[in-house]
């Protein structure tokens, strides 16, 4: 072949490329590496939240959100910059704060989504779902399973506020995000106690529970407790102490698409860094420390949210002389399922990244 049959050739390819294109074909010899890339083409960054923020944000729309002037719910997401198209905080999962204020009823709905409640202050309210009622005390866990109706009371004279966090981003990459309303005729009528009696170590010979996720309230006690049992294991070598809640009558994960963690950095604790395919949500609940994910320092501390995307380096340190506690979401059910799981370890020297850089949290102006 000459050079210019060859010059030619590659000019009647470019043209037949673009020609391809042009009717809504992809030649895959021309945008392989967009198709199959060496490393998870992540589209997002890793980000944080800090308490002071998010404390003045719920308290403003304590305010001036009224439920009975519309809205089903008053709570606000964290959004990721990356992903406002969907609200989300990664690009499987959302999370956010609500407030529920004296006295009001948040009323009854449901969706595909699937839920998870996680306390952060107040005590003696309640989450009904399918029209049984769990109590919530401080950092005591709910689940609303998919497409189960459920409403939300606040019985004392305090606020309360929780960590929502549901699978709605996932849902819309799947085209399926919906939810629908409902009355008070629609909410049910399991009593309280219900699934106590039905799901633990005991259970009726003469009955089951009808449902394959229990509505159990996974107190906090029992789980701090266990974290401090177990704290002078050796543990994790990228995430310390972790604890998995898991589905009481499966085993597994809580919910078929979300995996809820405790995870104990112990006083002076530095974690290896890895990196994972599933993307990952921290609620800070006790302690100061930092985590570098891919380079970029994030200091944290109680209250705080982050973020850590998929087949991002992350590591964890706790420096001070007390305890860090955070509560973790994780979309690793939905990887596990379909055999998309991986994990490394981070292969340089000591296990621990140089950091670049420090990441400066907004603050409210």
């Amino acid at each position: 072949m000459t050079a210019a049959t060859g010059h030619n050739i590659d000019r009647e390819l470019e043209r037949f490329n673009n020609r391809m294109v042009e009717h809504n074909l992809t030649p895959t010899w021309a945008y392989y590496p967009e198709l199959v890339a060496m490393a998870p083409p992540v589209a997002y960054r890793p980000y944080l939240w800090k308490a002071g923020l998010l404390d003045r944000v719920v308290g403003t729309a304590g305010e001036l959100v009224d439920l009975e002037r519309g809205g089903e719910r008053r709570s606000f997401e964290v959004v990721n910059p990356d992903l406002r198209h969907i609200h989300g905080t990664t690009h499987t999962l959302g999370a956010a704060l609500q407030l529920v204020q004296p006295g009001e009823i948040a009323p009854p709905h449901r969706h595909l989504a699937n839920a998870i409640r996680f306390i952060v202050k107040g005590r003696g309210s309640y989450t009904a779902v399918e029209g049984e009622r769990l109590y919530m005390e401080e950092r005591d866990l709910i689940l609303t399973p998919t497409w189960m109706w459920h409403e939300h009371g606040n019985e004392t004279e305090a606020p309360v506020v929780w960590v929502d966090a549901l699978d709605y981003p996932f849902n819309k990459l799947m085209q399926l995000s919906f939810f629908q309303p409902g009355a008070s005729e629609d909410a049910g009528s399991r009593p309280i106690g219900f699934t106590s009696s039905r799901v633990g170590l005991v259970r009726p010979t003469w009955t089951s529970y009808p449902d394959e996720i229990p509505n159990v309230t996974y107190k906090w006690e029992e789980t701090a407790n266990t974290l401090n049992a177990l704290r002078d294991e050796e543990g994790s070598p990228y995430d310390g102490i972790l604890l998995e809640y898991v589905n009481p009558i499966q085993e597994g994960s809580v919910l078929p698409t979300m995996a809820c963690y405790a995870q104990l950095l112990r006083p002076g604790e530095r974690c290896k860094a890895h990196r994972q395919t599933s993307s990952t949500i921290h609620y800070v609940l006790d302690g100061e420390g930092y985590s570098v994910i891919n380079g970029v320092r994030f200091d944290w501390g109680p209250g705080d949210f982050f973020m850590i995307p998929p087949w991002a380096w992350h590591e964890h340190a706790n420096p001070g002389g007390g305890d860090a506690v955070h509560f973790v979401i994780s979309d690793t059910p939905i990887m596990t399922s379909l055999k998309l799981w991986r994990e490394e370890p981070y292969p340089e020297g000591d296990g621990h990244q140089e950091t670049a850089e420090t990441f400066a949290p907004l603050t409210w102006s």
